[in-house]
């Protein structure tokens, strides 16, 4: 390796500790602020009771503005009204879920999705944390007043009915009913509950039927240390799909500057469907034959304490969580009068096919990003390579061959035309020497010698414009594929996660990127060199950029790249040594 490259692995290096170190104070940093503003609404005020994992709330504090506003106020805290009606649960399991349902709040206390395993191997839970069923109905979002319900099972044990009665006589009867198996819904199906809630004014006055909060529960980071980029709320309004994850509430500033928190996201329009959401698993809540007119989403960040106490690792901050919801429109009833209003909820994986089937282009909600399509066409490969092949990782091995195998005929034309440019090169340095004063003649002659030799000045960047499309396409599909989530290889316990072997004062060490990075170099020396050395010395930057990409990402991504630069360093071997012996410039 020559100078410059030793200089360009030494600055990926520092570029990664530098990031790690600043990540880490950054984190902690937030959590502070997070904690202090806390500890200062619970010494202005009277407090009332919180739920695990959130703060306490200032009794009487205002309810947040609009989108992009917001109120120094603590997180939102879970009260449980005072009742006789003991707290009450029941589990129903199906083939693929088991759902606990309470009367505190009249909904889904907890979803197990039995075939998906955290950490460790213990039960994967959605709506683990923040106190607020699935489905319960809230008057406000910032504060979550848990009414009691009367809970009634049916015989087959395939639809929970709730029902309470107000002091205004108004009536609220909750009819959660398991979808049948349809043709339309073969995956999605055994995720899906039916939801009709009905109000019923039983008395002899008009009653209004508040704008009430339907809570879609809660979701958390799988691990302590997954990017809090995929932990937020998704929504589709007037048919357009947008995200905001739990970053949104530390607030803006440039460059992170003098951020002012914002405790509640709300966002009005004619929401069709939101879902809480972390990297690979949501629960979603869709108005049937109308839309909502609010989607409403808080973050709070969970006690170290209470994270651990599943088993999870507690080496890092403790994550932070979101809840989310939406808001329902106000309506007067009639004496006598009844209104009711449909939902379906899902709890279940993020895969495409799966939300596909549940409709309203539910699946964008991935958001493959502006190679969308490759990823697509690589989510479709891999998982049919997996079915013949038993294994992600040999699953992506695979691909990998067989998009060089593609590949091929375009890399040894670009191999070839690279040489005749390496070869021409004292020609072209004696032109550019000879026409220094006339550009417009320098480039007609450098063309026409081009033109003479076959050489196409481009064909050296063309396999690179063809390979970043399906990297990035790689890149948005792995962070996303909840099928690559516990598939092993070699060292390597999870391909969806990076592929740390040992943490080095503070800093992880990810075997496969700096495998990568290495590969990367060796084919930059076996590649032949055209160009100034200005663009050369660019050029020695690429491992960087590709290790800043994957260092603690997927480490399946590491994998394919790492795979892709062997048999690319393979092909350059040959291709060099059939070309290179009747290589002559005359």
């Amino acid at each position: 390796m020559d100078r410059t490259g030793k200089i360009g692995v030494a600055l990926a290096i520092i570029t990664l500790v530098v990031w790690q170190i600043f990540y880490s104070k950054e984190m902690e940093r937030t959590r502070l602020a997070q904690e202090q503003a806390a500890a200062a609404a619970v010494a202005s005020g009277e407090t009332v009771a919180a739920a695990p994992g959130a703060a306490p709330v200032v009794a009487g504090t205002p309810a947040a503005p609009a989108t992009g506003s917001s109120v120094a106020a603590a997180p939102a805290a879970v009260v449980i009204a005072p009742s006789t009606v003991p707290k009450a649960t029941e589990v129903l399991e199906g083939s693929e879920v088991k759902w606990t349902f309470t009367n505190v709040g009249g909904g889904i206390e907890r979803v197990v999705l039995l075939n998906h395993k955290a950490e460790g191997g213990r039960d994967l839970l959605l709506n683990e944390f923040g106190g607020v069923p699935i489905g319960a109905l809230t008057e406000s979002f910032e504060t979550a007043v848990l009414d009691p319900y009367e809970m009634e099972v049916a015989a087959d044990r395939k639809s929970v009915v709730f029902r309470r009665t107000d002091s205004r006589q108004l009536k609220i009867e909750k009819r959660f009913t398991l979808q049948a198996p349809t043709a339309e819904l073969e995956h999605a199906g055994a995720f899906l509950w039916n939801l009709e809630v009905r109000f019923v004014n039983q008395g002899v006055a008009p009653v209004t039927v508040p704008a009430y909060a339907l809570r879609a529960g809660s979701a958390v980071a799988l691990h302590i240390k997954d990017q809090p980029i995929y932990t937020g709320i998704n929504r589709m309004n007037s048919g357009s799909t947008k995200f905001t994850d739990v970053s949104w509430f530390e607030g803006g500033g440039f460059l992170g500057f003098n951020r002012v928190p914002r405790p509640v996201y709300s966002e009005a329009g004619q929401i069709q469907w939101a879902g809480v959401t972390n990297q690979y698993y949501s629960t979603i809540l869709t108005p049937v034959g109308e839309t909502a007119p609010e989607v409403l989403a808080r973050r709070f960040t969970l006690e170290l304490k209470d994270w651990t106490e599943g088993g999870r690792s507690g080496e890092g901050l403790a994550p932070v969580a979101v809840d989310g919801g939406l808001r329902l429109n106000a309506t007067v009833l009639e004496p006598g009068r009844d209104l009711v209003r449909k939902f379906t909820v899902y709890a279940g994986p993020r895969e495409h096919a799966t939300l596909r089937e549940l409709g309203g282009g539910q699946e964008q909600m991935l958001d493959f990003g502006m190679f969308g399509i490759v990823s697509k066409i690589l989510l479709a490969s891999m998982n049919w390579l997996k079915g013949l092949l038993g294994s992600y990782a040999a699953a992506i091995i695979a691909l990998t061959i067989i998009i060089k195998a593609l590949l091929w005929p375009m890399q040894n034309k670009s191999t070839a035309s690279m040489q005749r440019m390496q070869a021409l090169q004292p020609k072209m340095n004696a032109l550019k020497e000879k026409y220094s004063d006339d550009p417009t003649k320098m480039n007609q002659e450098l063309m026409a010698l081009y033109k003479k030799h076959g050489v196409n000045p481009m064909a050296g960047c063309l396999p690179m414009f063809v390979q970043i499309p399906i990297f990035f396409g790689f890149y948005n599909m792995l962070g996303k594929a909840v099928a690559l989530r516990n598939s092993p290889f070699l060292w390597v316990h999870d391909l969806s996660q990076p592929d740390t072997v040992a943490v080095v004062a503070g800093f992880p060490v990810n075997v496969l990127p700096l495998l990568m990075a290495g590969t990367m170099l060796v084919q930059m020396q076996l590649t032949p060199k055209t160009g100034d050395p200005m663009q050369q010395r660019m050029f020695m930057f690429m491992p960087l950029i590709f290790v800043v990409f994957c260092y603690n990402y997927a480490s399946g991504l590491a994998l394919y790249w790492t795979v892709q630069n062997v048999f690319t360093i393979v092909q350059l071997l040959l291709t060099n040594k059939n070309t290179r012996a009747g290589l002559q410039v005359v």
